[in-house]
């Protein structure tokens, strides 16, 4: 089994995108847990940074993904993939 553990998030572009819009930032330290004569062992499976634009609706108090960036495949740094959503999603800011 794989745990995810959230260490950091942070939002961004807080007061540049339109209502409703919402750049995150999201930091997970991901363990591999396996059951081994009655113990539990731990082992670190490394880490995944996460980068979603999501979009509320304030009618139905629900959240939705519209577009999620994986900065540790993509091999994108938080820098670059904040430009690639300033320059690929213009829609979500005001």
């Amino acid at each position: 089994m794989v745990i995810q553990n959230l260490v950091n998030t942070k939002q961004y572009f807080v007061n540049e995108t339109k209502m409703n819009y919402f750049v995150v930032y999201e930091k997970f330290e991901k363990v591999k847990a396996f059951i081994k004569d009655k113990y539990i062992e731990e082992w670190n499976a490394g880490t995944e940074e996460l980068i979603h634009i999501f979009y509320a609706n304030s009618k139905s108090d629900s959240v939705r993904s519209l577009r999620s960036f994986k900065l540790n495949q993509e091999k994108m740094s938080i820098e670059d993939t904040l430009q690639t959503i300033k320059q690929e999603h213009k829609e979500i800011f005001k």
